[in-house]
């Protein structure tokens, strides 16, 4: 169970990352910087709910949510610059 949850904080993260990317720089490429520091945020985010929900996170696992968090951030912004 853990292990999913593991899975499933970053993606969800990411994606409402990626909505907040959308909506606050309302689709202009000169503030795209900002997007990708919403993008930095939510990955630290992180740092704090895990603890919360009693996962203990190693340092091997960082990679995992960062990635996690990033492909979802991504295809969600994408997507939602695309529409």
């Amino acid at each position: 169970m853990k292990d999913l949850l593991k899975a499933l904080i970053p993606i969800l993260l990411g994606s409402v990352a990626g909505i907040l990317s959308m909506l606050l720089t309302q689709g202009l490429r000169e503030r795209d910087p900002f997007g990708i520091i919403i993008l930095v945020l939510s990955i630290y985010v992180h740092k704090f709910i895990f603890p919360k929900i009693g996962i203990k996170i190693e340092p091997k696992d960082w990679a995992g949510i960062s990635f996690l968090s990033f492909a979802s951030w991504y295809i969600s912004w994408t997507l939602l610059l695309n529409s």
